[in-house]
């Protein structure tokens, strides 16, 4: 998959996150295999270019948090997706309407950021580093409490995801970085693309 943001862009990402973020980040790889590089470099390929331009209208850091909503596969004209939720009925048949609901209020208010008119669809990733839907019955609180708006959430969940997946990989850590993903070539994609933004943010981290 091309990369969604160009090196230069990568880097102004990685300086906005690490000047509002670096604290939390750097508690967060310590004793780890990870680095500051590596998770701004899945930020970037997640949510970069979403948010991105956000940035230059002055939007600030928690509202970034609060909006970064992508992933309307199943619901988006000529996609489908495999995991639960498939699409909106499966997730409101499901989980009820009140849930479902929010969830789309949610997804407007982001595609409002983006001059983007309002969907029926529940979206599938929440956060900055897009914690999937299909996390739902587990980690239900986290959806159904918004707690994406606060990056500790956000970091905690992905760094959680990244050990699981590297336990379950021996600690190789970039078939770890593509399970992240998934499988298959588009999952090799995505590594390959992660890799590339977190060279790209090292110059920025120093880490």
């Amino acid at each position: 998959m091309p990369l969604p943001l160009s090196e230069s862009q990568a880097r102004s990402a990685t300086r906005w996150l690490v000047s509002n973020f670096r604290e939390p980040l750097q508690q967060a790889v310590e004793g780890t295999p990870f680095t500051i590089d590596l998770l701004c470099g899945i930020a970037c390929q997640e949510t970069g270019s979403l948010w991105l331009p956000w940035l230059a209208q002055s939007v600030k850091p928690s509202e970034v948090l609060a909006r970064a909503i992508g992933d309307a596969s199943g619901d988006f004209p000529n996609t489908s997706r495999s995991a639960f939720p498939r699409d909106t009925p499966t997730f409101r048949q499901a989980f009820g309407d009140d849930f479902a609901d929010m969830l789309i209020a949610e997804a407007n208010a982001s595609r409002a950021l983006r001059n983007m008119g309002p969907k029926s669809w529940v979206y599938k990733g929440y956060g900055i580093f897009q914690y999937d839907l299909q996390h739902v019955e587990p980690a239900e609180g986290f959806f159904k409490n918004k707690e994406w708006y606060s990056f500790d959430n956000c970091l905690r969940r992905a760094v959680g995801e990244l050990d699981s997946k590297l336990t379950a990989h021996s600690g190789n850590l970039w078939k770890a970085i593509k399970a992240y993903n998934g499988s298959g070539a588009a999952a090799e994609r995505y590594m390959q693309n992660v890799k590339a933004f977190a060279e790209y943010c090292e110059e920025v981290t120093g880490a």
